[in-house]
C-alpha cells in the first residue's frame, strides 16, 4: 500500500489537529402554549448547529412569536440561553 491511499485520512487529522472544534448547540423550536417542542411523528423538531441564532431565526420564520419560541442549548453544558 502506498501513502497514497492513506493521504485523506492524513489531511483529515490534520485539519482537525489545526483547527480548533465550533462549539456545537441543539435549537429546538417550542409552543409557547404548553412549553412542549414541537413534534413531527412524535419526534421533537431539533436543529443541530454551530450557528444558533441564524438556526433560531429558520425556525421562527413565517411563525407567530406569540404562539412560538426557540431554545438553544449548547452541547458541552457550559451554556444556556433562550
Amino acid at each position: 500500500m502506498s501513502m497514497m491511499n492513506h493521504l485523506s485520512a492524513f489531511a483529515d487529522r490534520a485539519v482537525r489537529a489545526a483547527v480548533p472544534a465550533l462549539p456545537k448547540y441543539a435549537v429546538a423550536l417550542v409552543d409557547r402554549r404548553t412549553g412542549k417542542p414541537h413534534m413531527i411523528s412524535g419526534i421533537p423538531l431539533v436543529l443541530m448547529t454551530c450557528e444558533p441564532v441564524t438556526a433560531s431565526q429558520d425556525l421562527m420564520r413565517n411563525r407567530d412569536p406569540r404562539l412560538w419560541d426557540t431554545f438553544i442549548e449548547r452541547m458541552d453544558g457550559k451554556e444556556r440561553r433562550q
